[in-house]
């Protein structure tokens, strides 16, 4: 039997902080610019990013970031800044463990 590929990580972006952000942030459209900028950095495969309620941190001008690695191991919350469009996401990303295919 051949291995299965590793799940994705799952990255739960808090609407919440979406929406209080300034309308100069572009807050609302972030997911999509977070998809295209992980798109760039080759992590669209092994991503992927879903909304969410509340994750219960409110950072000002930030957004909460449940990240979930597929592993199932190591979840935490990332705080990003809009104005990076995910740089500062996919940097996070890139620095963690990459996980193994299953057996």
């Amino acid at each position: 039997m051949p291995p299965q590929e590793p799940e994705p990580t799952e990255l739960h972006v808090c609407h919440r902080c979406l929406v209080r952000l300034d309308a100069s942030a572009g807050g609302v459209d972030l997911p999509r610019r977070l998809k295209e900028t992980l798109s760039a950095h080759g992590l669209a495969g092994s991503t992927v990013v879903i909304p969410s309620g509340c994750l219960g941190y409110c950072p000002m001008g930030r957004v909460s970031v449940l990240v979930l690695p597929g592993s199932g191991t190591g979840a935490h919350v990332q705080l990003i800044d809009p104005e990076k469009d995910g740089e500062d996401l996919a940097e996070h990303l890139a620095r963690l463990p990459s996980p193994t295919a299953l057996p």
